[in-house]
């Protein structure tokens, strides 16, 4: 899942660098207004933290000899939340969905470890 997500950030990023100005919004108001700004090149930046985020879980994983899924699911939320900060960038704050998505996914990523974590506790039981 992690891959994926990077996959389809850098294609993104890809696919839209030449339409993109060299200064894009990166912050934005509630109102959806945007008041900060980043060079387009920053853009590269967001499938690099990726990938370190997936490389750091890997090796967290093989040091404790199994994949947890708390570990995929972590690193899936943190892949997803970088994403959807590009996608925002991307479409210059137009689409507030994916200004909401951050929190939800932070949600759900909390939850989702919350829950693999007990789980894997009560098997080891």
């Amino acid at each position: 899942m992690p891959v994926l997500i990077v996959a389809i950030n850098a294609l993104a990023i890809v696919v839209c660098w030449r339409c993109l100005e060299e200064v894009l919004p990166a912050h934005f108001d509630l109102d959806g207004n945007p008041d900060g700004t980043m060079p387009r090149m920053a853009l590269l930046l967001y499938p690099v933290i990726e990938v370190m985020v997936c490389l750091t879980g890997y090796l967290i994983a093989l040091k404790k000899q199994r994949l947890s899924c708390a570990l995929v699911v972590l690193t899936s939320g943190l892949c997803l939340v970088l994403l959807s900060s590009a996608m925002v960038a991307l479409t210059y704050g137009t689409m507030p969905a994916f200004m909401l998505a951050e929190p939800v996914i932070l949600l759900a990523t909390i939850v989702g470890c919350v829950f693999s974590i007990v789980k894997s506790r009560e098997k080891n039981r």
